[in-house]
């Protein structure tokens, strides 16, 4: 017979498994919703600075552009004004010329010189514009060298910002992978394997609801190596089966004479014992 405190041990046991695997998925779907808004939230974090770090490369971009033109408009402006400066040099030059070739023919005419003298001194003086002329020719060219080196610099130094500012918006942002879905208990089944356990264990054969109140091991015998009871019904091995256990209260029919058969199939063998079992089995 069952114990009854030990049977309601067993409903308890059941409910508090069952219990326990509803508190478990209800932890397990409140860390999921929450890792969850955590991804979302940093997703939207990522989504924000990454489209401010677009408009700040915009930005960036124009300004960049705009520097390296006023750079460019300045280089062109140097060269330009060196070549207005070459040209009014250069007239200058002419102008002067002009003037010491008449010098040189009313000097020549005042002190009486003739001929090859005149050419000599006019020659002197176109040679020196000529001089003049190629020294003003090589700073120009110089100058426009000078102007395409700066051009390339800036070039590359936009290009080389450009580039850095692009590095902070190549990469476009990308959610996190989601979370795995929580694996759910069975409340059901943890409660029915609960009980099943809380009942497997009130319901030991060692256990005293048993009937074994004095935890006495259970047979184990075979019965058919002449050790069937050892150790549970006495020591040494019984030779007799208990009282009762060949009809209602196994007692000798009246009238019968030992060693005799009794007519109606009642037979009774005196000292029948499971070491002899001739003739009765």
């Amino acid at each position: 017979m069952c114990d009854p405190v030990v049977a309601a041990s067993a409903a308890i046991g059941a409910m508090q498994s069952g219990m326990q695997a509803q508190a478990a998925n209800k932890k397990a779907s409140r860390d999921y919703q929450y890792q969850l808004k955590v991804r979302e939230r940093k997703w939207l974090g990522d989504r924000s600075l990454y489209q401010t770090k677009l408009v700040q490369h915009a930005q960036q971009v124009d300004l960049a552009n705009v520097a390296a033109q006023r750079a460019y408009t300045r280089t062109q402006i140097s060269l330009n004004n060196a070549q207005s400066l070459a040209i009014l040099e250069n007239q200058n030059d002419w102008l002067k010329m002009i003037g010491d070739e008449g010098d040189i023919q009313v000097s020549a005419a005042a002190r009486g010189i003739r001929g090859k003298g005149i050419g000599r001194g006019l020659a002197m003086n176109k040679g020196a514009f000529g001089m003049t002329q190629a020294m003003r020719t090589r700073g120009l060219t110089m100058a426009q060298d000078e102007a395409k080196e700066t051009n390339d610099s800036i070039r590359r130094q936009l290009k080389g910002f450009l580039n850095e500012s692009f590095g902070n918006v190549a990469i476009q942002p990308v959610p996190d992978v989601a979370p795995p879905r929580p694996v759910m208990q069975n409340a059901m089944l943890a409660a029915i394997l609960g009980g099943a356990k809380a009942g497997i264990d009130a319901y030991s054969p060692d256990n005293p609801g048993w009937g074994n109140n004095n935890k006495v091991p259970m047979n184990k015998g075979t019965g058919r190596d002449g050790t069937f009871g050892a150790g549970t019904w006495g020591n040494p091995v019984p030779t007799k089966p208990p009282a009762g256990s060949f009809g209602s209260g196994s007692r000798t029919p009246p009238g019968h004479v030992p060693g005799r058969h009794v007519p109606g199939g009642a037979d009774v063998q005196p000292q029948l014992s499971f070491a002899n079992t001739g003739g009765l089995w």
